[in-house]
């Protein structure tokens, strides 16, 4: 079930199994009445912490009338114009919403509204939800179990070493993660899902590229893993990677988040989808990544009737090549029609989970990342039309390719 209300605020609540579960995105409406009066620097931060104040009470009070008042968020993501500010609105949640603060990641990632702050939450229902863990060294982690499944959501993993380069902060940044993972007793072969945000993320570093350098730490950090060993089908062949998202922020830092799971079920799958009109992407030739991208295209875990599947980053590429070159309409299609491909029932089926039905229509919650503000209409009219009634939240981030104008993921249930 799907809603949208006057106040910035639209969401999905829809059943997983035994849990019942709720992917919300909101940015305040009061930016647009106020934009104007920002003249001075307390101008300003009066407007900001009435942003900020609006969105989280108008969240709350959907949290309320849709029942999950006593559940606190497995997942946030603030995505926020000015990183300077995320201690205010780190304490304004507490103070506000703390039912928000479970797994929690600041994104310097300007709302493309032009608001100050923007939200997506992950919300599991009922009395499923773990404690959030008390050790966080540089992150945070928050377990929910349901139905014989052990989930773990981690946020805001960032580099502790006082290095600015990509590599090395990006290498500590999965250090982190992986020490988290371990007070709860997951490991770094569970994960299903990441995001990162690389500040500066095309920008030269040295003689490369500080997206190079991150892909060269990602190569490194997951050279002896071996990923989801146990859930996967049958017969899988093939490299193993999660579903991730690497896209650009607004800072020079590197910020993590993560999902993984445990099971003894016999019965769930945990499998990576590829489409069938791309290459792989740790398949790129050196001429993109002297160490490619290490991330499946999508992520599926199938339990019973049911599958929900992690979509990464997708942008308007076929084979390894980018298409629609500074049309950002066309980019926008075609980046829909991959998605649209990879988590089709027939793509399901050629990966070994069989008897799903699945299309666009099935994405419960969708984040679209906008290269160059002035094409945001143009972009927004294409999701519009072909993701109607589906929470979307846009926000301004850099592309990993130059000729690259937007890049879509999102997350879809299957039956």
């Amino acid at each position: 079930m799907r809603h949208k209300n006057e106040h910035g605020i639209a969401y999905s609540v829809f059943p997983f199994g035994s849990s019942r579960q709720m992917f919300l995105v909101g940015e305040p409406v009061e930016h647009r009445t106020c934009q104007e009066e920002a003249a001075d620097g307390r101008r300003q931060t009066a407007d900001y912490l009435r942003q900020v104040r609006s969105l989280l009470e108008q969240c709350r009070a959907v949290y309320k009338k849709e029942g999950f008042s006593k559940n606190v968020a497995a997942m946030c993501h603030f995505f926020i114009a000015d990183i300077g500010m995320k201690e205010l609105v780190r304490q304004l949640t507490k103070e506000i919403f703390p039912q928000i603060l479970g797994a929690v990641t600041f994104v310097p990632q300007a709302p493309a509204s032009g608001a100050k702050i923007a939200l997506e939450l992950w919300v599991i229902g009922g009395k499923c939800l773990g404690s959030s863990n008390n050790h966080a060294l540089a992150g945070n982690v928050i377990t929910a179990e349901f139905d014989r499944m052990r989930w773990c959501f981690g946020g805001g993993f960032q580099s502790v070493i006082g290095s600015i380069g990509a590599y090395g902060r990006a290498l500590n940044a999965f250090d982190m993660l992986a020490i988290e993972l371990d007070w709860t007793e997951f490991q770094l072969g569970q994960v299903l899902r990441t995001w990162i945000y690389q500040g500066n993320l095309t920008l030269p570093e040295g003689k490369t590229q500080r997206y190079k350098e991150l892909n060269r730490a990602r190569t490194v950090f997951f050279r002896k893993t071996k990923f989801l060993k146990k859930y996967l089908p049958r017969g899988h062949k093939g490299a193993v990677y999660p579903a991730s998202t690497g896209i650009g922020a607004d800072d020079m830092d590197v910020v993590i988040s993560a999902v993984a799971l445990d099971t003894n079920r016999a019965d769930v799958i945990a499998v990576p989808l590829e489409n069938p009109n791309q290459t792989s992407a740790f398949h790129y030739g050196v001429v993109h990544s002297p160490k490619s991208p290490k991330f499946s295209r999508a992520m599926a875990v199938a339990a019973g009737k049911e599958c929900i599947i992690f979509v990464s980053g997708t942008a308007s590429i076929t084979d390894s090549e980018s298409r629609h070159i500074e049309d950002p309409v066309k980019q926008t299609e075609q980046t829909l029609d991959n998605i649209a491909a990879l988590i089709d029932g027939k793509n399901l089926d050629k990966h070994g989970i069989s008897g799903m039905d699945c299309g666009l229509g099935n994405l419960e919650c969708v984040r679209v990342y906008v290269k160059r503000p002035a094409e945001l209409e143009l972009i927004q009219q294409v999701c519009k039309r072909r993701l109607p009634g589906i929470p979307v939240l846009y926000t301004i981030a850099d592309v990993c390719r130059p000729e690259l104008l937007v890049e879509i993921e999102g997350v879809a249930l299957a039956r």
